[in-house]
C-alpha cells in the first residue's frame, strides 16, 4: 500500500509541475477561447494489433501463439459559453490462441464516461460525472482443474461498475484537469445470481452493493514529444462507510502511443487497480490457500494498424457573448 501511495504522490507532483509550466505560457482567457472555441469536438481512434510467436526445436521452451486485439476510443465534447459537456467511449476486445488450445479471450471491456461542467472562473468548473464499466462476453475460469466445463466468472452486466459524483473541476489548460468531489457514489451490480454467489467482484455475495464517499480524478493528455502521445487517468476513491484509513480504491489507466506512419502505431497500455473490497488469490501460506487484498496490474504492448478521426464543428459566437 505504501508503494501505491508513493506512486500516486509522484504522479500528482509530476502533473502539477507540467501544469504550472504550461499555465505560465497560457494564462489568458483569450488564449483559452482560441484553443477551445464553442462547438463540437468529435473523434476517436481505432486500433487493431496482431501478434504471433513461432517456435520450432526451441531449446529454451515456450508455446507458439497468435493473438488479436482491437481497441476503439471515441469522444464527443460540446462547449457552449460557460457550459462544457464531455463524453468518452472505450471498447476493447482481444483473443489469443496457444498451440493446440482453442482461442481464449485476453481482453474485454466497454466503458462509458460523461461529464458536465459549468465554468465559474477562468480555471474552475462546478461539475458532475457518471461512469459505467462492464464487458461484452462471458469469461470462463480455465484455471479450475478437472473441470470439463469451466465455470463462468463474469459476463455482460455481471459485474457492472457504476460511478457518479458532484464536485469541482480544476482545468488550468488543455492538457490537465483535476476533479475533486466530497459527494461520490459507487455501485457494483452483479445481475447473474450464480456469479454473484462467487463473491469475486467485491459484491459481498449480493447482486447489488453501494458505496458513498469522496473521489479525486486526475487527467493528463498531451503530445509530450513529436508523434508520442500520453493519456493518463488516475482515480482515487475513499468510502465514508468504512473506517480504516487504508480503505482507498485506486484505478489508474495510462496509454502511450507512438505514431509510426499515418496508419501504423505502437502502443503501451497499463491498468493498475487496488480495490479494498476485491480479494485476489495468493500463494499458499501456513494456513493453506488464502485470499487477500493486493494490486491488480495489466499491460498491453503492441504494434498495429490505427485509424484516427478528429472533427471540430465550431459555433460562431458574437464577440459580446461569453
Amino acid at each position: 500500500m505504501k508503494k501505491i501511495v508513493l506512486t500516486v504522490i509522484m504522479f500528482c507532483v509530476a502533473i502539477g509541475i507540467a501544469s504550472a509550466q504550461v499555465t505560465k505560457a497560457e494564462t489568458a482567457d483569450d488564449v483559452a477561447k482560441a484553443t477551445n472555441p464553442d462547438g463540437w469536438k468529435l473523434g476517436g481512434t481505432s486500433t487493431l494489433t496482431f501478434n504471433q510467436v513461432g517456435l520450432k526445436n526451441w531449446a529454451a521452451g515456450g508455446s507458439p501463439s497468435i493473438g488479436l486485439l482491437g481497441l476503439i476510443n471515441g469522444y464527443a465534447d460540446l462547449k457552449r459559453g460557460k457550459n462544457l459537456f464531455q463524453s468518452r467511449l472505450a471498447i476493447e476486445y482481444g483473443m489469443q490462441k496457444l498451440r493446440k488450445e482453442p482461442f481464449r479471450k485476453s481482453a474485454d471491456r466497454i466503458e462509458l464516461f460523461t461529464k458536465y461542467g459549468y465554468r465559474i472562473s477562468n480555471k474552475w468548473y462546478v461539475s458532475t460525472y457518471a461512469n459505467l464499466r462492464t464487458q461484452l462476453t462471458k469469461t470462463k475460469n480455465f484455471a479450475v482443474a478437472d473441470t470439463i466445463t469451466p465455470p463462468v466468472i463474469s459476463r455482460f452486466a455481471s459485474p457492472l461498475f457504476a460511478e457518479g459524483a458532484l464536485g469541482m473541476d480544476y482545468v488550468p489548460n488543455q492538457y490537465f484537469s483535476m476533479f475533486l468531489s466530497p459527494v461520490a457514489a459507487k455501485m457494483t451490480i452483479v445481475a447473474n445470481d450464480e456469479i454473484a454467489a462467487l463473491n469475486l467482484h467485491g459484491n459481498d455475495f449480493k447482486n447489488f452493493r453501494g458505496e458513498f464517499g469522496a473521489t479525486a480524478i486526475f487527467t493528463y493528455k498531451q503530445e509530450v514529444v513529436k508523434n508520442v502521445n500520453v493519456f493518463s487517468v488516475l482515480k482515487i476513491y475513499k468510502d465514508y462507510l468504512k473506517g480504516p484509513a487504508q480503505n482507498i480504491d485506486i484505478d489508474w489507466q495510462t496509454t502511450i502511443g507512438l505514431k509510426v506512419t499515418n496508419y501504423i502505431t505502437a502502443n503501451v497500455f497499463t491498468h493498475l487497480i487496488y480495490d479494498y473490497d476485491v480479494l485476489i488469490p495468493t500463494d499458499k501460506n501456513e494456513n493453506g490457500i488464502a485470499d487477500d487484498r493486493g494490486v491488480q496490474f495489466r499491460d498491453v504492448i503492441g504494434v498495429g494498424f490505427a485509424y484516427n478521426v478528429n472533427k471540430v464543428i465550431e459555433r460562431k459566437v458574437p464577440a459580446n457573448v461569453d
